[in-house]
């Protein structure tokens, strides 16, 4: 179960993720709400989901061995679409499926009775695309399959499936384990990516895309995708049992969740604690010893940086900071209370000026 590992690395586990703050915010204070359920995840802990990812694996392992170019015994449209509904059915999955083929199956024989294995791609009304796996005991006297339960049924997003077959490829084993009806991409999940984002009225060109992770608490995996105009989204597409419709939010909104893109640079919002540190890493004689002693109290228009007063001992007239931020070529510079009167400016912390 090789797959069980990656797919571990590459879970992303919400619990405890905080807003990031803006200037002035409290950086230990939770979101104030969260109606779209970006912030923190209310999961059970990791059990389900290793227990998933688990499941997952043992799937993928037995998904890989099957070869659609050498399939035999294919079944008619009408009996594959009738199965792949009442797989998704069982599943919980929120999918209409606009076409499915049969993309892999095997027998074995277990106790004297022989259980099938059938693999599936299906392609729903709302441009996602699901590998489905189901295990089920064939009767010899009817020739049929027993109905498909959840306990014996699996699904993966085509976008989890391409991250296998990504690692699968860096270790130089080719795979054939990927989404390609047409509806699908047709092999370009880069075209599918882009069209779950157009069904959701975003429009992106997708340059690039990476697998982000899984929320425990909706039943659904994030997936990053970069456009080339250099805007990045995280793409929200659901899993079993979820009832979250697809979505998404831009990668400069999701940083302020604390949730960080990696193929799409955002600058990051400052926090108390940054301004603390950068004053730190100055020659200014200032001690500050807790969040109270610092105070925001406003950006240039002209020079973007940020105004930020201090107080410390060190300073009696008080100490008024100009803070660059990320990218910010103009320099540090600071005046007293006194001084950024000039400004139109007054001081909250040090009030004696």
């Amino acid at each position: 179960m090789r797959h069980v590992t990656l797919l571990a690395g590459l879970l992303i586990l919400m619990t405890g993720v905080a807003d990031a703050q803006a200037p002035g915010g409290n950086p230990g204070a939770p979101s104030a709400g969260d109606p779209a359920g970006w912030g923190s995840s209310t999961g059970n802990g990791a059990a389900p989901i290793q227990e998933q990812m688990k499941r997952l694996g043992d799937y993928l392992d037995k998904a890989k061995a099957f070869d659609r170019k050498t399939l035999k015994d294919i079944p008619a449209k009408e009996v594959t679409m009738n199965r792949v509904k009442e797989t998704l059915a069982v599943l919980k999955l929120s999918c209409s499926p606009t076409n499915a083929e049969l993309v892999g199956n095997s027998s074995e024989t277990v106790g004297g009775k022989i259980f099938q294995t059938n693999l599936y791609e299906v392609a729903c009304d709302n441009s996602t695309g699901y590998f489905l796996s189901t295990r089920d005991r064939y009767k010899k006297d009817t020739g049929k399959l027993n109905a498909p339960t959840a306990e014996s049924s699996h699904a993966t997003t085509c976008l989890s499936a391409e991250a296998i077959r990504a690692d699968d490829e860096i270790k130089g084993i080719k795979s054939d384990f990927y989404c390609q009806l047409p509806e699908n991409g047709g092999g370009d999940i880069k075209a599918m990516v882009g069209k779950v984002l157009s069904s959701i009225g975003i429009t992106c060109n997708v340059n690039n895309f990476q697998w982000f992770g899984v929320r425990e608490s909706t039943k659904s995996e994030m997936t990053e995708a970069a456009c080339d105009n250099g805007t990045g989204y995280l793409l929200v597409t659901a899993l079993p049992g979820s009832t979250v419709a697809s979505n998404a939010i831009t990668c400069v909104d999701a940083s302020k969740k604390g949730l960080d893109c990696k193929l799409t640079k955002v600058a990051k919002l400052p926090t108390l604690q940054t301004f603390k540190e950068y004053l730190a890493g100055t020659s200014v004689q200032c001690k500050v010893d807790n969040y109270d002693q610092i105070k925001v109290l406003g950006k240039e228009s002209t020079k973007q940086r940020y105004i930020v007063e201090f107080k410390c001992s060190q300073q009696p007239n008080g100490l008024v900071a100009f803070i660059p931020h990320e990218g910010n070529t103009n320099k540090f510079e600071t005046v007293d209370c006194a001084g950024i009167k000039k400004y139109g400016i007054a001081c909250k912390l040090t009030t004696k000026n």
